[in-house]
């Protein structure tokens, strides 16, 4: 019988093993989750990212003329400013595309400035789009109407929309290409410099 009983027993014994190691494995598993969570939570506090704020300070048209075949020539000068309220994290933008709109055609565009945004920084830039004959196609007659009316009138109701491709840097990780997009909605573009022009905050996707 002892010895019926010590057979019993050995048979048992692989089974206990590779439930033991099994326990063993999950409770290593929760840990390193567990490690991973606290670390991603520890970063995520320390940084604590905010979003960037884009406001349109001041917009300027000049030298504006729409034929009645839809070409446009227009000068703007659009002056902008920057907040960047995060007390760890520094942009450095490596390139800035930015595109004039009206009645959903981009009617002037330019290259932005190379910024680099300091953390806990304010920052103001200008941006100069520009177009020069630039056929305007799939506008109705009635768009086109109502964009020339504006154009003599003192202002252009206008959309600013900036396309970025930046690299930030906080604590001591850096995130290379990332892309940032600024959309500036109903900008009111005056012709006459001596207007008070009413700022214009941005909506802002990173």
């Amino acid at each position: 019988m002892a010895i019926a009983k010590r057979c019993a027993d050995a048979e048992e014994d692989p089974w206990n093993a590779h439930s033991s190691m099994m326990k063993w494995a999950s409770r290593i598993l929760l840990a390193i989750i567990f490690l991973i969570v606290l670390g991603v939570s520890t970063i995520w506090l320390t940084v604590h990212p905010r979003q960037l704020e884009y406001t349109v300070t001041d917009a300027l048209v000049t030298q504006f003329n729409l034929t009645d075949n839809g070409l446009v020539t227009a000068n703007f000068s659009i002056k902008m400013s920057t907040n960047n309220n995060n007390h760890q994290v520094s942009f450095t933008y490596e390139y800035m595309g930015v595109d004039v709109k009206s009645h959903d055609q981009i009617i002037a565009s330019a290259d932005g400035p190379h910024l680099f945004h300091n953390k806990d920084n304010f920052t103001e830039f200008q941006i100069n789009p520009i177009s020069k004959d630039k056929l305007l196609q799939g506008l109705t007659s009635k768009d086109l109407k109502d964009l020339k009316d504006q154009g003599q009138s003192e202002d252009i109701k206008i959309d600013v929309i900036i396309n970025a491709r930046v690299k930030f840097k906080a604590l001591h990780w850096k995130q290379d290409h990332c892309k940032i997009q600024i959309f500036c909605g109903d900008v009111v573009a005056h012709f006459k410099g001596n207007k008070t022009f009413q700022q214009t905050p941005c909506d802002v996707e990173l």
